[in-house]
C-alpha cells in the first residue's frame, strides 16, 4: 500500500518540476550586446551587469534583458510546457525600472489562439519606479480549471506591452515559469502523511 501511494505521490509531484524556459537566465545570446535575447521575442535586447550596475544584481548572472514597453513591444516565448487541468502555473523574473529607473512591468501567461494571436489569461504589474535596485517579483499566475480552452496548449509567457504596463524602459533578468502541484498533489502529499502515522 505504502509503496503504491508513494509512487502515486511521485508521479503526481513529476509534474510540479521546474519549467526551464529557454535562456531565461539571458546568458546566452548570438547577438552582440544591445541586440536580441537569443529565444525571446520579438522585442528586447540584452547587456552586461558590469556595465549598468544596480543594487540587488549579485546573483544575477552576467547579462540582463531589457526593453521598452512602448505601445506594442512585448518579450515573450512559447513554452515547451502545456496547460495541464487542476496546475497553476506562475511566470516571474528579477526586475528594475531602466536607466531612469522608472517604469511598470507587465506579467502575461496565455496561450496560442491561431496564427501568432495571444490569447490572455492572467496579468500582473509591478510598479518599480524609484527602487532604484533588482528585486525579484512574484509574477503572474494562473490555475487551470477542469475545463479551460488553454488545456494542453503550450504555454506563451511574455512581458507586456504599454496596455498593461508602462512605456518606460524596463529591465529584467532570471525569468521563470513554474507549475505547482493542484489539488491532487495536496491530497496524495496528505494521504502518505496518513499512510506513515498509522504505521
Amino acid at each position: 500500500m505504502r509503496g503504491r501511494l508513494l509512487a502515486a505521490v511521485v508521479g503526481v509531484l513529476a509534474g510540479s518540476a521546474y519549467a526551464d524556459l529557454l535562456n531565461g537566465d539571458i546568458e546566452s545570446n548570438s547577438s552582440g550586446m544591445f541586440g536580441a535575447i537569443d529565444f525571446w521575442g520579438p522585442n528586447g535586447g540584452w547587456a552586461d551587469h558590469a556595465g549598468f550596475a544596480r543594487p540587488g544584481n549579485a546573483g544575477l548572472g552576467l547579462y540582463f534583458g531589457f526593453y521598452s514597453g512602448g505601445l506594442t513591444e512585448t518579450v515573450g516565448q512559447v513554452s515547451s510546457m502545456t496547460f495541464a487541468a487542476g496546475q497553476t502555473y506562475t511566470f516571474s523574473s528579477w526586475a528594475t525600472g531602466g536607466g531612469n529607473d522608472t517604469g511598470v512591468i507587465s506579467y502575461e501567461i496565455g496561450y496560442d489562439g491561431g496564427g501568432g494571436n495571444f490569447v490572455q489569461l492572467a496579468v500582473a504589474t509591478y510598479d518599480l519606479t524609484g527602487l532604484g535596485m533588482w528585486v525579484q517579483t512574484a509574477g503572474v499566475s494562473h490555475a487551470v480549471g477542469s475545463g479551460g480552452a488553454e488545456i494542453g496548449r503550450n504555454i506563451w509567457v511574455r512581458l507586456g506591452d504599454g496596455t498593461t504596463g508602462s512605456s518606460d524602459d524596463i529591465w529584467f533578468d532570471n525569468l521563470t515559469l513554474v507549475p505547482s502541484p493542484g489539488a491532487m498533489a495536496t491530497l496524495a502529499l496528505g494521504g502518505l502523511a496518513l499512510a506513515r502515522r498509522r504505521r
